[in-house]
C-alpha cells in the first residue's frame, strides 16, 4: 500500500484476516502482493442475517454472480451460507459459478464479513516460477512469493527502480519485473550474473546487470528509488573469502549513500547482531522473523535512510 501510495487509515488484523480502511488505488496496490490470498472490498459484516439483508437489498440488474463461503479457523459448512446468500443475490441477478461479474467472498472468524473480489493472487504462478523450475537456481534461493514481499517491504512505487546488489540467482529482480518495475542487479561473481540472464524469458524487459561489489556499486548516490536484497551468509554462497562481518559493514556503508532521502532498504539478515549494526548506518523501520529450519531463522528488515 505504500508503495502504491495508498493511505491506510486503520487495520485491524485477526486470523487469517487483515482488514485496511484505505484511500487510494487500492486494486492497483492489491496486484503486487505475494503473501495474501484474496484481495476484497468490504460490504458488510455481522452475524448471518445481517448479511443476508444487505444481500437482499442489492440491485443486481440482472448482472453475473457467485458466492463462495470460508471459515477461517472455524467450522463453516459453505453450503448453509452460501445457498441463503445466493437466493437473495438471485433475486436481481443471475448465478455464474464460471465467470461471474461480480465475485462475492464471505468469510467467518469473529463475525461474518461480505467481499467482493478484487483481486486473487496467482500463488500458481509463484509456484511455477519457485528456484527449482528455473534454468539457474541454487537451494539458498528465496521462494518468489518472498521475493515479492522483500520488493514490496522496499517500497519502490511502480515504474520506479529498485537494486539487489547481491542479485545472486536473480529471484528479486524477475519479481521486480513481474511488478512493472525497473531493476538492477549487482554481483560480484560473473557466474551469477551470466545465469541470472539465463532466467529471463525472450522478450521481457530484462534487468541491468553488472559484475559489482555491493560495497561500491557504479551508480550515482538517488539514483535508486530502494533496495530489495539477500546477501550471503558466509556459508553456501561465496563471499570470496572476505569476513562475513566486513562485507555487511561495508555494505550498509554504500547503501546508506546510495539510497535518496526517505528510500528504503529491505533485506534479509542472519542475526539480530547484524539487525543492530545496520541500524548504525540507516534507521530501522521493522522487521519479521521467517524460521527456516531449527538453526536457521531470516530476519526480514527495513531500513530508511532519513
Amino acid at each position: 500500500m505504500a508503495s502504491e501510495r495508498v493511505e491506510v487509515r486503520r487495520t485491524t488484523f485477526g486470523p487469517n484476516l487483515l482488514r485496511l480502511e484505505v484511500t487510494g488505488p487500492v486494486e492497483r496496490a492489491a496486484h503486487r502482493l505475494g503473501l495474501a490470498h484474496v484481495v476484497c472490498e468490504e460490504l458488510a459484516s455481522g452475524d448471518l442475517e445481517s448479511i443476508r439483508a444487505f444481500a437482499a437489498a442489492q440491485q443486481l440488474g440482472g448482472r453475473t454472480f457467485r458466492v463462495r463461503a470460508h471459515g477461517l479457523g472455524v467450522d463453516l459448512d459453505p453450503r448453509g451460507v452460501e445457498g441463503p446468500l445466493g437466493a437473495d443475490f438471485g433475486k436481481t441477478g443471475r448465478v455464474d459459478l464460471d465467470a461471474p461479474q461480480i465475485d462475492y467472498r464471505v468469510l467467518l472468524n469473529e463475525e461474518f464479513v461480505l467481499g467482493r473480489v478484487l483481486h486473487r493472487v496467482d500463488r500458481s504462478r509463484l509456484e511455477a516460477t519457485k528456484v527449482a523450475n528455473r534454468p539457474f537456481s541454487l537451494p539458498i534461493s528465496l521462494h518468489p512469493k518472498f521475493a515479492r514481499a522483500l520488493v514490496n517491504l522496499a517500497r519502490v512505487p511502480m515504474a520506479g527502480i529498485v537494486l539487489d546488489p547481491f542479485c545472486g540467482t536473480g529471484g528479486v529482480l524477475l519479481e521486480a519485473m513481474q511488478l512493472g518495475l525497473r531493476g538492477i542487479g549487482l554481483d560480484r561473481e560473473q557466474g551469477m550474473v551470466l545465469g541470472t540472464r539465463t532466467s529471463l524469458h525472450p522478450g521481457e524487459r530484462a534487468p541491468d546487470l553488472a559484475i559489482a561489489d555491493a560495497g561500491r556499486p557504479p551508480l550515482r548516490a538517488g539514483s535508486v528509488h530502494g533496495i530489495a536484497t539477500d546477501p550471503p551468509y558466509g556459508r553456501a554462497a561465496s563471499t570470496r573469502g572476505e569476513a562475513i562481518d566486513q562485507l555487511y559493514a561495508r555494505a550498509f556503508a554504500a547503501f546508506a549513500d546510495l539510497l535518496p532521502r526517505a528510500g528504503h532498504l529491505a533485506i534479509v539478515l542472519p542475526s539480530e547482531r547484524w539487525i543492530e549494526r545496520g541500524s548504525d548506518f540507516l534507521e530501522l523501520v521493522e522487521t519479521h522473523a521467517l524460521r527456516v529450519h531449527r538453526s536457521l531463522v531470516r530476519h526480514f528488515c527495513v531500513f530508511v535512510r532519513e
